[in-house]
């Protein structure tokens, strides 16, 4: 059973580009599968059946307690092993055939006001190595609408200054290619300029060579390793909620959701705003005219006849 699991994964990784956190996420779910089938008795994929599975997904809710979206991601995950099996031509048919799809009522995002925002951005302003990177890394999470991923996985050729844009690799492997405004550009600069400075002052031979390759990760650690997600989600709680009341269940993403909130008040067409975000659907986007009533509003006011 291990060994179908782990081609699976490989196939998810390499042919769907599924990133790793996801491909964390399937292992951990389906191999707590396996064991609750192994204790039913269960040697191969092929002898389980659509008993067995509405057994494993009761046995989370009841046994476990498990919430509602966590049971759905339990039977999404098991519901493309199976369909993969199935396909491979290693199990006559997947027991999650029965199964109907359920889907999690989709949240509002949270967001944040633009001013404040703006003023939290300006409000980083020094030269020490935490304010120039924080700077910058708030600058394009907001001023990009990129996903954490997005930010830490840039290189340092993935900037462009001269054009003023970003090689962006978002969900599946797909790129985009994003612009940015001013006020990165500066940030930008600046930053490149203490990232030099830094590989040549605390690196050497290899090591600082080795941080100026096209593909050297273009945000750094404190340490001159690449920035991980912890280090962004320190970085927003450490910004965002010390400097906004409101703020205090931000998250990285929050600034995403700001990026493409603001674009709709401010008039940008829905699939452009698509297109900058590196959604595969407009269906995914279109959650944000649930959340821009103020650009619904001056749009009402300013287009309709009898408004006034």
């Amino acid at each position: 059973m291990e060994r179908a699991l782990g081609e699976f994964l490989d196939a998810m990784a390499y042919g769907r580009g599924l990133a790793e956190a996801s491909r964390a996420a399937y292992a951990a779910d389906l191999r707590d599968l396996a064991d609750f089938l192994a204790r039913r008795g269960r040697k191969g994929w092929g002898e389980v059946s659509a008993r067995d599975a509405a057994a494993y997904l009761r046995f989370l809710r009841e046994g476990r307690g498990y919430a509602e979206a966590t049971l759905l991601r339990h039977a999404a995950a098991m519901r493309s092993f199976f369909g993969w099996l199935a396909a491979e031509g290693r199990i006559e048919a997947s027991p999650m055939e029965g199964f109907e799809r359920a889907r999690q009522p989709r949240r509002l995002p949270r967001t944040v006001g633009e001013r404040p925002l703006n003023a939290l951005i300006e409000a980083v302003d020094g030269d020490g190595p935490a304010e120039v990177r924080d700077r910058l890394a708030l600058e394009l999470l907001y001023g990009c609408g990129l996903r954490c991923s997005e930010l830490t996985g840039l290189n340092l050729h993935d900037a462009d200054l001269t054009a003023g844009t970003l090689r962006v690799r978002g969900k599946g492997g797909r790129e985009r290619v994003v612009p940015f405004g001013a006020p990165a550009a500066r940030a930008l600069r600046r930053y490149l300029a203490w990232r030099a400075d830094f590989a040549g002052r605390y690196r050497k031979g290899a090591l600082a060579a080795a941080l100026a390759e096209p593909k050297a990760p273009l945000l750094l650690s404190p340490t001159g390793r690449r920035l991980n997600r912890g280090h962004v989600a320190a970085l927003v709680h450490a910004r965002i909620h010390a400097f906004l009341p409101e703020g205090a269940g931000a998250t990285p993403h929050t600034l995403r959701h700001a990026f493409a909130t603001h674009l709709l008040d401010h008039g940008a067409p829905l699939l452009d705003i698509k297109e900058l975000l590196g959604h595969a659907s407009v269906e995914t986007t279109q959650i944000y005219t649930h959340v821009s009533s103020a650009g619904l509003r001056a749009a009402f006011d300013r287009c309709f006849p009898r408004s006034r």
